[in-house]
């Protein structure tokens, strides 16, 4: 705003408030009108003099102008963020908010190269500009910490997980997922399953109840195939993100939910890879490859920095006898080189089959937010203009089909395409996640 006009918009506001103090409220009224004419391109003076004006709607008692002026203050900032205003408006209530007036000729050759469309270009350009330092700045900060948890994950020292016994049995009925094998269950592309073994019933990640029903509809299809709550030993968080903890407001308190409510979970063993808390409940943080009970261990948390930030994903890790291990995956965004890699050092038995996301979504993933793709622009690959490709995808599924005897892979953040890739690679090895379908995988 030229230095001129600033002149101008401070003496019509000394001048307003002068007779606003004297109670001459009509002639304030008209200089706050000037001031408004003056100060529509700035967002402080344009909102300054709605405020007095609103100011005297209450003085006058005048509900019209009360209201008026409320409605204009709220307008007045994405008015600004677009740059539109109606040139030569006086901003009362009296007068159409969206109507150009003629600008009083004392004032004309002040803003006279003043111009609407002008305005909206500059604005147009300066959050086009603003949004693009944003999102490189954030991708830069996202390479910089890759780069460090890159160098962290080479220098690490891997620990070494000793014989932990094995289950004969092992069944996987996925609770939430995109697909289901009944029109009577619930789908979201969120992750649950339910796991048991010889003696234990796991409860792996919470799914999202994104529009908060009740019951939820983790809750609902649990009630659908007779899974009991009390049949549940333990609760296996892979990460703490809000579509494997029950939801957003959850996930935003550091704390996770089968539905609208907490219940109670005092009687279950409940592993996460960072610190959570629940009701009652001491929520055991996992921090490295470690034995859970009989057959069962977690790889531990794998770092990885996402565009939308970091996150540290563990996976659960079961041995079946005489077959091997049964590798339980929420998302994949620790990834697949990763997660064998860790698999590898860490543990002494070789990987059978792989169960869950592997986080490919190729061509496009299934969540959409403002046109922008956010499981694969935002949450793979080497960030938002380098995520995750196709032939990066086809060499990972061709390694995992020479090295793996069987996988169950689900929708929640690979394509249907990339499914369709797996079950021409695995044949009748490949298992496909439909909430309420168990899979049995049996010892040898």
């Amino acid at each position: 705003m030229k230095q001129e006009l600033k002149t101008a918009f401070r003496e019509e506001m000394a001048t307003a408030r002068t007779c606003y103090e004297a109670g001459e409220l009509d002639q304030a009224f008209h200089h706050f009108e000037r001031a408004h004419i003056i100060g529509q391109q700035s967002l402080a003076r344009h909102m300054i003099s709605h405020w007095w004006m609103f100011k005297i709607g209450i003085r006058k008692s005048d509900a019209r102008e009360i209201f008026g002026q409320t409605t204009r203050m709220v307008a007045v900032i994405p008015c600004y963020v677009f740059g539109w205003v109606p040139k030569g408006n006086t901003g009362g209530a009296n007068v159409s908010p969206i109507k150009p007036m003629a600008i009083p000729e004392d004032l004309a050759p002040m803003l006279a190269d003043y111009s609407v469309a002008k305005d909206v270009w500059k604005r147009v350009f300066l959050f086009i500009a603003l949004m693009l330092i944003a999102v490189l700045g954030t991708d830069l900060l996202r390479a910089i910490d890759s780069r460090g948890l890159e160098h962290a994950w080479q220098q690490q020292t891997n620990t070494k997980v000793e014989s932990f016994g094995s289950t004969r049995s092992l069944t996987v009925t996925p609770l939430i997922n995109w697909h289901a094998a009944s029109e009577e269950l619930k789908t979201e592309p969120r992750v649950s399953y339910l796991i048991e073994t010889d003696t234990q019933t796991i409860l792996f990640d919470l799914g999202l109840n994104r529009l908060e029903e009740n019951p939820s509809p983790l809750e609902w299809n649990m009630n659908k195939l007779g899974v009991s709550l009390s049949d549940i030993d333990t609760i296996f968080l892979s990460h703490a993100h809000l579509d494997h903890t029950g939801g957003s407001k959850w996930a935003d308190a550091g704390t996770f939910s089968l539905g609208t409510n907490q219940v109670d979970l005092s009687d279950k063993r409940i592993f996460a890879p960072t610190a959570l808390s629940y009701p009652g409940v001491k929520v055991e943080t996992i921090s490295a490859p470690t034995v859970l009970m009989t057959g069962v261990a977690t790889t531990g948390p794998i770092a990885r920095r996402l565009f939308v930030g970091r996150i540290d994903e563990q996976a659960l890790v079961i041995n079946l006898e005489g077959k091997g291990l049964v590798v339980v995956v929420g998302c994949g965004h620790q990834t697949v080189p990763k997660l064998m890699e860790r698999l590898q050092k860490s543990f002494d038995v070789p990987v059978y089959a792989i169960v869950g996301d592997l986080h490919y979504p190729v061509p496009e993933g299934r969540l959409n937010m403002f046109g922008i793709d956010v499981q694969r622009r935002l949450a793979s690959g080497h960030g938002i203009f380098s995520p995750i490709t196709k032939d990066v995808v086809v060499n990972e599924v061709t390694a995992l089909e020479q090295q793996l005897g069987a996988i169950m892979i689900g929708g929640h953040d690979t394509s249907d395409e990339i499914i369709s890739l797996l079950a021409q690679k695995f044949g009748n090895r490949l298992h496909k996640a439909e909430v309420g379908k168990s899979v049995a995988l049996e010892a040898k």
